[in-house]
């Protein structure tokens, strides 16, 4: 499943190479995700191109979907890429009228509003576009888990 609207897209990480048009930094995240050495990463940040490309190596803890709150970015796009096991993610357009505090120094808000789920497999990724697609990760259909997984940082 591809949306490419401007809010949110799932797609196969092969095909990541598609996405290197939405600007510079995109092209190095889709230059690292092409060239799929994860094994080297290390937990937490590690620096592609410093604040602007960076991607986190995270031991989730997966849990069930009435336990994941919404989040929304302004100024990085987020690339989610399951390692381990296939994650669930609710993603939607942004409701217009939503209000919701806002934490620019972590980039992060919580929007209250209904998402739309998706599975994305081992192999595929989800982009969430800043600005416009609150987002809950790491969900899981199963009982919680822990699972390896990557967040790439893109700054828009």
């Amino acid at each position: 499943m591809v949306k490419l609207d401007g809010t949110y897209a799932i797609d196969a990480l092969e095909n990541i190479g598609r996405y290197a048009g939405l600007g510079a930094n995109f092209a190095k995240a889709c230059a690292f995700l092409e060239a799929g050495d994860f094994a080297e990463l290390k937990p937490g940040r590690n620096d592609i191109d410093g604040d602007r490309v960076f991607v986190n190596c995270d031991d989730a803890q997966y849990v069930e979907q009435a336990d994941r709150s919404n989040e929304l970015h302004r100024k990085y796009f987020d690339i989610h890429v399951p390692l381990d096991s296939d994650e669930r993610i609710g993603m939607a357009a942004l409701d217009p009228s939503a209000k919701f505090a806002f934490d620019e120094a972590s980039d992060c808000g919580h929007p209250a509003q209904p998402l739309d789920w998706f599975t994305v497999k081992r192999g595929e990724f989800a982009i969430c576009w800043p600005s416009t697609c609150p987002h809950a990760p790491a969900v899981t259909p199963d009982v919680p888990k822990r699972a390896r997984k990557l967040i790439v940082k893109v700054l828009a």
